[in-house]
């Protein structure tokens, strides 16, 4: 299961996060903080996870941003890496170049993408044309 997605930038400033479990929100900061702080002092040659407490921490980096999905021991590292390459590749096709100015101004469509992938802390579409229906549906009405 899926217990958190976090997009983090550089400095680690959160600029996306998403709880698919409930937990005491000074937990949760210590938490994020703790994950984030490891992610970025991580190095580009070691493994895209590890282990922090009971969650195992699969994230990607991109330019300035990283993806940070935290998920229970028996789930599938590989498996939700690809998930993280799905999530990265429905916001390039969908604002072409991406930047954390789209991220900032463009909230609300990143987490429609992240909720059609992502449903309740489970994998629901990993296919990068339906996750981005409901954002072509809600262009076309506008």
């Amino acid at each position: 299961m899926i217990l958190f997605c976090i997009i983090v930038n550089k400095q680690g400033r959160i600029r996306i996060r998403r709880n698919y479990q409930h937990i005491q929100e000074k937990e949760r900061e210590q938490r994020e903080t703790a994950i984030v702080k490891k992610v970025l002092m991580r190095d580009n040659k070691q493994c895209n996870f590890f282990s922090h407490g009971s969650i195992t921490v699969v994230y990607k980096k991109y330019t300035t941003l990283s993806l940070i999905c935290g998920v229970t021991k028996e789930e599938n590292e590989l498996a939700i890496q690809e998930l993280l390459n799905v999530f990265m590749d429905c916001i390039v096709s969908y604002f072409h170049h991406v930047s954390e100015l789209d991220i900032v101004h463009n909230m609300e469509r990143i987490y429609i993408i992240l909720d059609e992938i992502i449903v309740n802390g489970s994998i629901a579409y990993t296919s990068k044309e339906r996750a981005l229906i409901p954002l072509q549906l809600i262009d076309a009405s506008s």
